[in-house]
This record gives structure tokens, C-alpha cells and sequence, in this order.
């Protein structure tokens, strides 16, 4: 399971790359007017102090959702960096020898959370239902139940092995969909944050300079 893991990923990395480079070739951006601030700072602003929900156009009246999507995000994270490690010797026998590793878990854990509750909220909201397409769903049962199967696997890391399978199905299955379904935000994020950056830091928009002081 491990290999076919391994070589689920490997595709989807690859898959992820050529799409990353042919975004950013097809919209690279071009500007000829002279330049009245930082590309540089406004790149670093979109994907940092941008982000905060008070930057935003009303994720400020949406503070609940806004932090479970965060720590959604921060489960996947860490279960990505977890999948990565446990490749590792060094790691496995970490989580087998003490109970740090549990500390991992929690971010995990808190993301499958979140992800059921993301879920049971686009089920029963009438304004998510009209948005939402299979995709959606699937998208959020696949990332959910890699989270889950994480936890699982770092709180039960030798005691059954049909978690470890499953926890390697949960990899293959997300790293199959992923360059395929709306999980490919993962790339659009990037090159949309850049040419923002790009667009409004080149005209000296970003920063912006009155929320520092």
C-alpha cells in the first residue's frame, strides 16, 4: 500500500506542477505602465496580512466559518506533512516509542471536525445547496477522511493494521481526485495570489499602508 501511496503522489505532484506552469505561462502578467510600488511587498501582502479576515471583503462578519475553513486547512497541512514523515524510519519509531507524536494528532483531529461540520453545513444551507456541485462533496469527503484516518493512524500507529491500510487508501484516493476536482485550488491558489500581488503591488495599492499604522 505503501508503494501504490507513493506512487499516487508522485502523479499527482507531477499532474499539479504542469497545470501550476501552465497557468502562470497563460497568464503571466504584463504590465507596461511604469511601476509606482513593490511587486515583491505586494506578493508577500497578498499571501500574508491579506489573508486576515478583517482584510477581506466580509469574512470579518463570518468569524466561525472563517476559523473552521483556517483549521481545516492547518489539518491538512499536517496530515500532509505527517503522510511525508511516515516514509521516514526515524518517525515511525518516534510514534512508537513515546507520545509526543500525539501532539500531531490534534490538528488532525480538529480538521476532521471542522470537515463534517463544513460538509453538514453545505447539506442543510440553502445558499451553499445552490452553489454546490458533486464535486463539492466529494472534494470534502476525501480531504475529511484523510484527516480522520491520519488521527487514527497516530493514535493507533501499531495496534491494527487494517488502520494503517486504510490510512494509505484515504492517500491514494485524495492524491488520485486532487489533480482532477476542486481540490486543484491548491495550484490556482499560488498563481492567483501572485498576480494579485503582482497587479497591486506594481500600482502601490499593497501593502496597505493606513492598516499599519
Amino acid at each position: 500500500m505503501q508503494y501504490l501511496a507513493i506512487a499516487a503522489a508522485v502523479y499527482c505532484l507531477v499532474s499539479l506542477f504542469v497545470h501550476f506552469v501552465r497557468i502562470v505561462r497563460l497568464g503571466a502578467p504584463k504590465d507596461k505602465s511604469e511601476p509606482s510600488g513593490s511587486v515583491k511587498e505586494g506578493v508577500i501582502y497578498a499571501n500574508t496580512r491579506a489573508m486576515m479576515p478583517d482584510q477581506k471583503e466580509s469574512a470579518y462578519l463570518h468569524l466561525p466559518s472563517y476559523a473552521t475553513g483556517m483549521l481545516f486547512h492547518i489539518g491538512v497541512f499536517t496530515c500532509l506533512l505527517i503522510f511525508v514523515l511516515s516514509f521516514f524510519p526515524f518517525f515511525n519509531r518516534w510514534i512508537s516509542a513515546c507520545n509526543w507524536h500525539l501532539l500531531l494528532a490534534i490538528p488532525a483531529a480538529l480538521g476532521t471536525v471542522c470537515g463534517v461540520v463544513l460538509f453538514i453545513r453545505r447539506v442543510v444551507s440553502k445558499d451553499l445547496k445552490v452553489l454546490s456541485m458533486p464535486d463539492d462533496f466529494i472534494s470534502t469527503c476525501l480531504v475529511t477522511f484523510f484527516q480522520l484516518m491520519t488521527t487514527l493512524y497516530l493514535c493507533f500507529p501499531t495496534c491494527c493494521g487494517a488502520i494503517t491500510i486504510l490510512y494509505y487508501i484515504s492517500c491514494i484516493l485524495l492524491f488520485l481526485y486532487m489533480p482532477l476536482g476542486k481540490l486543484r485550488h491548491a495550484v490556482y491558489y499560488f498563481a492567483a495570489r501572485y498576480h494579485l500581488g503582482f497587479f497591486y503591488g506594481w500600482r502601490n495599492v499593497w501593502p496597505n499602508h493606513e492598516n499599519k499604522k
